[in-house]
């Protein structure tokens, strides 16, 4: 795992942190002040962006390192 790897998987946790965070926020807070159709809706949105980021960052994460790999992989070859 490159430095780079790490700074990302921070910076990606960090960001699901505040997702989880604005999500409970919303419910304690604005959950009984909004029309429940829109509190619903909202909700609904913020769940699937706390499920859907950390895919999303791992996929990118997987698709950088598959690239390094087959570029070290081709380099080997070539110096062969």
């Amino acid at each position: 795992m490159q430095r780079s790897d790490i700074l990302a998987f921070l910076g990606s946790l960090s960001i699901t942190g505040l997702l989880v965070w604005g999500l409970v926020y919303f419910i304690n807070t604005w959950w009984a002040r909004l029309p429940k159709a829109v509190a619903l809706a909202v909700c609904i949105l913020l769940a699937v962006m706390v499920i859907g980021y950390p895919i999303h960052a791992l996929a990118r994460w997987s698709d950088r390192y598959l690239a390094r790999t087959l570029e070290a992989k081709i380099q080997g070859e070539r110096k062969d």
